[in-house]
This record gives C-alpha cells, sequence and structure tokens, in this order.
C-alpha cells in the first residue's frame, strides 16, 4: 500500500509486547473507531492480506470517498435497518477465508472510551465460524506521529456457542466478550503510551 510509508503503524499485544502473530483464514478485525484513517491503520496493520471493511452507507454518499472506500474493499451497510444485502456479502467473504474489518462501535467516536459495542459482529462471527480479533487504535499525538494499534486476544465463536443457531444470550456473551477486550487493549495501551 502506498501508505504504508506515511501511517507508520507499530503493534502490540495487549501484554506491551511487540504483536509478531499472523492471522490465517478468514477472520474479523474489531476495532475502535475515532478517525476516518482508522480503515487505513487497520490496512496496514494486516497488509499481508486482503480485507475488506463494513462501512455505513451515510459515509459513502461523498463520491471521492466511496472511490476510495471501494478501492480499499469497502463493503456498504445501512446502520438504520436489516441490510440482508450487506450482511450475506460480509459472510460470505468471510466463509471465502478474507478478513472482514468491523468498527463496534458503529460510529466514529472521537473520545476513547468504549461504553457499548453493537451485537452484529459477534452476529458475523457465528454465521461464517471465524474469530473475532480485537484490535485498538491507541491516539496520536501528531498527525505525523506514527500509529500504535494493540491486538488483543482471539474470540472464537464456538467457545460461547455450540449450538447450529446461537441464542440472544449466546450473542450478548459473545458481544461482551468483544467490549472487556477492546478495553483491556486501551487500558493496556495507556502504559505503551507512557513508555
Amino acid at each position: 500500500s502506498v501508505l504504508i510509508p506515511v501511517l507508520r503503524v507499530k503493534r502490540y499485544t495487549a501484554d506491551g509486547k511487540k504483536y509478531k502473530g499472523k492471522i490465517k483464514g478468514g477472520a474479523i478485525i474489531a476495532a475502535n473507531h475515532t478517525s476516518f484513517i482508522d480503515p487505513f491503520i487497520v490496512g496496514i496493520t494486516f497488509w499481508y492480506r486482503r480485507m475488506h471493511f463494513l462501512v455505513a452507507e451515510v459515509v459513502m454518499r461523498n463520491k471521492l470517498r466511496t472511490i476510495l472506500l471501494k478501492g480499499i474493499g469497502a463493503i456498504k451497510i445501512d446502520r438504520n435497518g436489516a441490510d440482508i444485502e450487506a450482511v450475506t456479502k460480509s459472510v460470505d467473504k468471510l466463509k471465502a477465508g478474507y478478513l472482514l474489518t468491523v468498527f463496534p462501535q458503529g460510529e466514529i467516536h472521537r473520545n476513547d472510551s468504549i461504553n457499548s459495542v453493537k451485537a452484529g459482529t459477534a452476529l458475523f462471527s457465528v454465521r461464517a465460524s471465524v474469530p473475532i480479533v480485537p484490535m485498538y487504535i491507541l491516539p496520536r499525538k501528531h498527525w505525523y506521529s506514527s500509529c500504535r494499534v494493540i491486538i488483543g486476544s482471539t474470540i472464537s465463536p464456538e467457545d460461547f456457542c455450540k449450538k447450529k443457531f446461537p441464542s440472544t444470550e449466546d450473542i450478548n456473551n459473545i458481544t461482551e466478550a468483544l467490549m472487556n477486550e477492546l478495553n483491556r487493549c486501551k487500558n493496556a495501551g495507556k502504559d505503551i503510551i507512557g513508555g
């Protein structure tokens, strides 16, 4: 990617070590969302994989932004209803072995609080039988500062749901586990920023 030299990304685990893992097969990257450049940061973090992104329909009303986002594998989703087409496309991509990036807070949050995440990420995970990889993007002091990300522990849907059709409780439990792991990554980031 042409942005790799511009958006320098340093990867860490939630234990503060350098992240050296590589994701194989289909998986969901679930990241916090504070800026329009977040999809690019995620793409550079996992530069070695072809990736798709779920992007709100409202964001893709701008023509230039639409061209840019489609170029990096955006899948348009209508947040205001059950967008069956977007869900089907996303699950198909995951089953085909691609990475799908989801911002489970649902929209940009300028502050760094993660008080709630939407259940869609858990639903995609269960329907496609793929793991969720939580990722926290640390705030940058300056636009020219390197980006720092923390990649948390993988969440496997089968650890929460043994049945073919998950219950509401199963989905809620996966969603809660994701929120807890994102917050764990966020808290670990305080030590990394301080270091």
